[in-house]
C-alpha cells in the first residue's frame, strides 16, 4: 500500500493521461463520421468498422474512468481515513461516474445504431464531465469562461488529433480514389477550424494560467507549457505539409495520398505526447499560484543555460547522507515525497547526467557520420548506449547495489530506483535492435520501429519525471534541462519513423526529398541532447 501512495502520482498522471487520448479518440471519431465520412459517401461497411473502432474507444475511456475513480479513492481512503459516504459524494467522484456513463451510452450507441446524433450528444456529455474535473472548475475567478475556454481546447483536440486515425483507417479501407480525395480534403477543413479553436482556447488559457511571460519559463507549469506549444508548433507544420499536398492531390492521389498518411503518422503521435505533456499539466499548480520565491528569474534562467564544463567525478561515497534503511525511505517518499537533496546528492546526479550526456553525444555524432559515404563502421552507434544502460544501473543510485547497502532485488521497492532500472532495460533493448537494424543483421520490418518507438515514448515520459529536490526553484532548474531533452527525445523518435516510413518503393520520387531531411534531423537531436546533459545542473 505505501509503494501504490508513493508512485500514485504517477499512476494518476498516466491514467489521465490515457483519460485524455481516449476521450479525443472517441469524440473524435463521431467528428470524423459525421464531418468527413459521411458527406464524402463512404461505403456504409467502413462507416461500420469506423464505427466499431469508435465503440472500442469509448468503452476504454468507460474502464479507464472506473481505474481512475477507483485509485482516487483508495489513496483518500487510506491517507485521510475519508469514509465511503463522503467518497461517494465529492465532486471528482459524482463527475467520473457521469463521465464513465456517458463514455459508455457512446459506446453502446457507436455498436447499435448508425444515427449519430445520440452519439454525439453523449460525447459532449462525456467532454462536460472532464472539463468539469480540470483545473478550470476549481478556479474562484473567471470561472465559467475558463470553463468555456477549456471546453473548446478538448473539442479542438478531439476533432483533429482525435479525429486524424480514423482519415488513416479510412483511407486504408477505401479503395476509391475519389472518395479518398474528398474525405481527406472534408478533414483538412474540419482540423483548420479545429485548429484554430485549439490555439484561440489554448492563448487563452495560457494568459489566465500562466498570469506573465516570467510565468512560460520560470515554473515548472510554465516549462510544460511552453513544451506543449512548441509540439503544437512541430504538429501545425506537419499538417500544413498536408494541406499543401491534398492541394496536389489531383493529378496523381495515390503516392500523395500515400505521403498524407506517412506524416499523418508522424503527427498523431507527436499530438498524443501534447495529451501527455496536457496531463502532467494538471498535476502541476498554474504558474500565476506560484510565489515569488518559486519563480525563476530571466537572469537565472540565462545563468543556468550559459555553459560550464562538465563534472565527470562525484563526491567521496562517504561524503554522501547516510542511507536510510529501506522501509522507512519508502514510507518518507510515500507521504512526504521523499527527502531534500544536498549538496553532494546533487553532484552526483549531475555527474550520472554528464556521463550520460557524453554518450549520447557520440552516438549522435556517429549516427551523423554513418549518414556520408563510405562511412559504415559508423552504422555500430546505438552499441554505445548499452554502455549507458550499465552506467545507470550502476551508478543511477549509489544507495544501492552495488555501491549501497540496499540490495539488488528489495530497492526495487522504491520507485525512483525502479524508474531508472526500467529506464536501464529499455535502453538495453532498443540498444540491441538499433544495432542489428543498422548494420542489417535484423530485417523484419516491424523490427526497424523499436528504435523510434521507445525513443518517442521515453521523451514523451520525461514530461512527467519530477525530481524530489528541496526548494521549488530547484525542480524549475531541473525541468529547464528535462523538458527540452523530452522534446528532443519525441522529435528524434518520430524523425526516425517518417525515415522508416518514406521508404516505400511505391511513393517513388515523392519521399525522397522528406526521407533525406527526416534522416539528418533525429542524429541531430541526439547531439543536443548530449550538449543538454553536458550541461545539466540542479541548481
Amino acid at each position: 500500500m505505501i509503494w501504490f501512495v508513493r508512485d500514485f502520482d504517477l499512476l494518476s498522471l498516466l491514467l489521465r493521461a490515457l483519460s485524455f487520448a481516449l476521450e479525443a479518440l472517441a469524440v473524435g471519431g463521431v467528428f470524423f463520421l459525421l464531418f468527413a465520412a459521411r458527406p464524402a459517401n463512404l461505403d456504409l461497411e467502413s462507416q461500420a468498422r469506423l464505427r466499431c473502432v469508435g465503440a472500442g474507444f469509448a468503452l476504454a475511456l468507460a474502464v479507464t474512468q472506473i481505474a481512475l475513480i477507483a485509485a482516487t479513492s483508495a489513496v483518500l481512503i487510506g491517507s485521510s481515513g475519508t469514509g465511503l459516504r463522503d467518497v461517494v459524494s465529492a465532486g471528482y467522484f459524482v463527475a467520473g461516474t457521469i463521465f464513465t456513463a456517458a463514455s459508455l451510452t457512446l459506446s453502446l450507441l457507436l455498436r447499435l445504431t448508425s444515427k449519430l446524433t445520440l452519439a454525439a450528444l453523449s460525447g459532449l456529455i462525456a467532454l462536460a464531465a472532464s472539463v468539469s474535473l480540470s483545473h478550470a472548475a476549481s478556479r474562484m475567478d473567471h470561472r465559467l469562461l475558463l470553463l468555456v475556454l477549456t471546453a473548446g481546447h478538448h473539442l479542438g483536440m478531439a476533432a483533429w488529433i482525435g479525429a486524424l486515425p480514423f482519415l488513416l483507417i479510412a483511407l486504408r479501407l477505401n479503395r476509391d480514389a475519389d472518395i479518398s480525395r474528398r474525405m481527406a480534403r472534408r478533414f483538412s477543413t474540419l482540423a483548420v477550424i479545429s485548429v484554430a479553436t485549439l490555439i484561440l482556447a489554448g492563448a487563452g488559457l495560457s494568459w489566465f494560467y500562466a498570469g506573465s511571460w516570467q510565468g512560460m519559463y520560470g515554473t515548472s507549469y510554465g516549462l510544460l507549457l511552453s513544451a506543449k506549444i512548441v509540439l503544437t508548433a512541430l504538429i501545425l507544420t506537419l499538417g500544413a505539409g498536408n494541406f499543401l499536398l491534398l492541394r496536389r492531390v489531383d493529378s496523381d492521389p495515390a503516392p500523395l495520398l500515400l505521403r498524407l498518411r506517412r506524416f499523418s503518422e508522424a503527427e498523431i503521435g507527436l499530438g498524443f505526447t501534447v495529451i501527455l505533456a496536457a496531463a502532467s499539466l494538471t498535476a502541476q499548480s498554474p504558474s500565476v499560484d506560484d510565489t515569488p520565491k518559486d519563480t525563476l528569474r530571466g537572469h537565472q534562467v540565462v545563468e543556468r543555460m550559459e555553459w560550464r564544463w562538465p563534472s565527470f567525478h562525484t563526491p567521496a561515497f562517504s561524503q554522501l547522507a547516510p542511507p536510510t534503511p529501506l522501509g522507512v525511505a519508502v514510507r518518507e517518499a510515500a507521504y512526504t515525497g521523499g527527502s531534500a537533496s544536498d549538496a553532494n546528492d546533487r553532484a552526483w546526479s549531475e555527474y550520472n547526467h554528464h556521463w550520460a550526456g557524453l554518450i549520447v553525444l557520440a552516438a549522435g555524432a556517429l549516427a551523423l557520420i554513418s549518414r556520408l559515404p563510405r562511412q559504415g563502421w559508423a552504422l555500430h552507434w546505438p552499441l554505445l548506449f548499452l554502455g549507458l544502460s550499465v552506467f545507470i544501473l550502476l551508478r543511477a543510485d549509489p544507495e544501492c547495489w552495488p555501491l549501497g547497502p540496499r540490495p539488488f532485488w528489495a530497492s526495487f521497492t522504491a520507485p525512483d530506483v525502479l524508474e531508472h532500472r526500467a529506464y536501464a532495460v529499455l535502453i538495453a533493448i532498443f540498444s540491441v535492435f538499433e544495432w542489428g537494424v543498422q548494420t542489417g543483421r535484423l530485417r523484419r520490418p516491424r523490427v526497424r520501429f523499436v528504435f523510434p518507438v521507445l525513443c518517442a515514448a521515453g521523451g514523451a515520459l520525461l514530461l512527467t519525471h519530477t525530481h524530489t529536490l528541496g526548494e521549488g526553484t530547484d525542480e524549475v532548474y531541473a525541468g529547464l534541462s528535462h523538458t527540452p531533452i523530452a522534446l528532443l527525445g519525441a522529435v528524434t523518435g518520430w524523425g526516425r519513423w517518417l525515415e522508416l516510413r518514406l521508404d516505400d518503393r511505391a511513393a517513388e520520387v515523392e519521399e525522397s526529398r522528406p526521407r533525406r531531411i527526416a534522416a539528418w534531423i533525429w542524429p541531430a537531436c541526439l547531439v543536443l541532447i548530449g550538449l543538454l546533459l553536458l550541461n545539466y545542473r540542479e541548481s
